[in-house]
C-alpha cells in the first residue's frame, strides 16, 4: 500500500518546474478555502433558518474531527512525505505526523454537514471545495494521498454520526412533547 501511496504522491506533488500560479492557487486552496467554506455556512445560518441545523452539525463535526485527528496523531504518529525525503514541501510543516489530514478532514466534515439541506447545490459545491483542499495538500507535498482519502472518509463519517446524534434526540423530545400534549388534552376532555 505504501508503494502505491508513494507513486500517487509522485504524480500529484508539484515538482520544481511547476508554474508559480499553480503553487499560489494550491496555497490559497489549502489556507483560505476551509475558512471561506466556514464563512459561507455561517452566512447561510444567519440568513436562512434551514441552514442552522447544518451550521450546528458542521461546527460539532469539525470540532469532533479536530479531536479525533489530534488523538490519532498522538497515538500513532504516521509521518508526512518529507520524513522520507519525498517530493517538495511547498509550505512549512516540518516532520510532524500527517495522517490523517486535518485540513481535508475538517473541510469534508463541514461539506457533508450540508447534505441535509433541502437543496443539492450547497453540498455539491462544498464537496468540490473539500476535494480541492485535499488535492492542494498533496500537491504542496504536505500529505500522502492516503492521508487525504482517510480524512475524507473520517469527515463524512463524523458528520453523519453528529447529524444523527442531533436529529435523533430532538425527534425523541418532539415525540415526547407531542405525546404529553395528547395526554394532557385527553385528561381535559
Amino acid at each position: 500500500m505504501h508503494a502505491l501511496d508513494v507513486a500517487l504522491f509522485g504524480l500529484i506533488n508539484a515538482g520544481a518546474s511547476a508554474p508559480a500560479w499553480s503553487i499560489r492557487f494550491a496555497r490559497f486552496a489549502s489556507d483560505f478555502l476551509p475558512g471561506l467554506l466556514a464563512l459561507a455556512v455561517t452566512a447561510g445560518a444567519v440568513f436562512d433558518r434551514r441552514w442552522r441545523g447544518a451550521f450546528v452539525t458542521a461546527l460539532l463535526s469539525v470540532l469532533a474531527v479536530w479531536l479525533i485527528v489530534n488523538l490519532f496523531r498522538s497515538l500513532l504518529p504516521i509521518p508526512r512525505p518529507a520524513f522520507y525525503g519525498l517530493g517538495i514541501q511547498w509550505a512549512p510543516q516540518g516532520l510532524r505526523p500527517g495522517f490523517p489530514s486535518l485540513h481535508a478532514a475538517g473541510t469534508f466534515a463541514a461539506a457533508f454537514s450540508l447534505g441535509y439541506l433541502p437543496w443539492r447545490a450547497p453540498v455539491l459545491g462544498a464537496l468540490a471545495v473539500a476535494a480541492v483542499v485535499a488535492w492542494s495538500r498533496v500537491f504542496l507535498g504536505l500529505h500522502f494521498p492516503s492521508d487525504v482519502l482517510a480524512a475524507a472518509m473520517l469527515g463524512g463519517l463524523v458528520s453523519i454520526m453528529v447529524e444523527r446524534g442531533i436529529r435523533r434526540p430532538s425527534s425523541l423530545v418532539v415525540g415526547w412533547a407531542s405525546s404529553m400534549r395528547s395526554r394532557w388534552r385527553a385528561r381535559r376532555a
